[in-house]
């Protein structure tokens, strides 16, 4: 039988970062994203491994991961990852609040 994974929160997005020293802008982010309503969680780590980051993810059923990493910063965009899919795409800064949005209205889907 097929082992049904139950969500164990709300949370929509893990903001997590692909190297260190990226804990300040981990917290930027997921500041705005909070101003926007969105439901978002990072890890209290100041250095977290990202494997360890989407495992955490699907161990509690988060959809989607915003990824920063220092070339996505300097490239203004957010690597948007599914969990599930784990296909990853680049999104700019200003449309990610929009795009968590769209992806997260759908039901979900935990195939």
């Amino acid at each position: 039988a097929l082992e049904e994974k139950v969500r164990t929160t709300e949370t929509q997005v893990l903001v997590a970062s692909a190297q260190k020293k990226l804990l300040e802008e981990r917290l930027k982010l997921i500041s705005e994203l909070w101003d926007a309503g969105i439901k978002a969680e990072l890890l209290y780590k100041k250095n977290p491994k990202l494997l360890n980051q989407l495992q955490y993810c699907e161990e509690t059923g988060i959809p989607l991961v915003a990824i920063i990493g220092e070339q996505e910063l300097k490239d203004g965009v957010i690597k948007l990852r599914s969990v599930a899919s784990r296909e990853e795409v680049d999104v700019r800064r200003e449309d990610l609040v929009e795009e968590i949005k769209r992806r997260t209205s759908q039901p979900l889907c935990i195939c």
